[in-house]
């Protein structure tokens, strides 16, 4: 009898300990950094990331896929930024470098634009040629030939194509002038702090050494 208690006693302990066990579960998180992390919970600041929680074996129990949070978007967006930035002063070594690209995009836009208004004065002849021919049917009580409706509809609708054309290519170079203008504006701040510490930096020097900066100094004449 008291061997039955004690197995029943040891099997019960078993039980308790096994459920104790599954029961801590463990939280994995990745921080803003990249860096993961492991412990029985999340600190509040980090309340906000996806992350999953774990047994004590290292099985996933759950995956908490939440929605990014401001905090995540404010690290995403200074990642990018700092991208861009890096990039930029990659590209360019002073700002007029920028103006230059500029004026080079812009070149195929101007040659298109260039080319519409060459076929828009095209079908406008046409259209007036076309004009003036129904007019003489009509000046003559005749009805205008089919072939030619056809013709003054075609030549109506390629003219409202080429003008349509025309309005998106000036909107694509003003996209174009106000895009390197913004780069241009985030290129002289970039560089405007360097700027300022060598203008300092001058400054330092010919404070503290006037000689540095090309003065002249006078020296009592000696006597002979």
């Amino acid at each position: 009898m008291q061997r039955i208690i004690f197995l029943v006693a040891a099997a019960i302990f078993s039980l308790s300990s096994s459920a104790h066990a599954e029961s801590k579960k463990i939280v994995k998180w990745v921080d803003a950094k990249g860096v993961t992390h492991y412990g029985d919970k999340m600190p509040a600041q980090e309340a906000g990331r996806k992350n999953s929680e774990m047994n004590s074996q290292g099985m996933v129990l759950k995956q908490n896929n939440l929605p990014a949070n401001k905090a995540d978007a404010a690290d995403a967006q200074k990642l990018e930024l700092a991208r861009k930035d890096k990039i930029l002063l990659a590209s360019y070594t002073k700002s007029e470098e920028i103006d230059a690209a500029r004026d080079r995009y812009l070149q195929m836009d101007q040659a298109a634009i260039q080319a519409l208004d060459s076929q828009k004065e095209s079908v406008a002849a046409r259209l007036a040629r076309n004009n003036k021919t129904a007019e003489g049917f009509e000046a003559r009580k005749k009805p205008v030939p089919p072939y030619l409706v056809d013709e003054l509809k075609l030549a109506q609708t390629e003219s409202a194509k080429i003008e349509k054309q025309l309005a998106n290519r000036k909107l694509v170079m003003e996209a174009t002038k106000a895009r390197y203008a913004e780069e241009k504006t985030r290129f002289i701040a970039l560089k405007q702090p360097a700027i300022d510490a060598n203008a300092s930096s001058v400054e330092s020097i010919i404070t503290d050494n006037p000689t540095a900066a090309g003065a002249q100094t006078t020296e009592p004449a000696t006597k002979k």
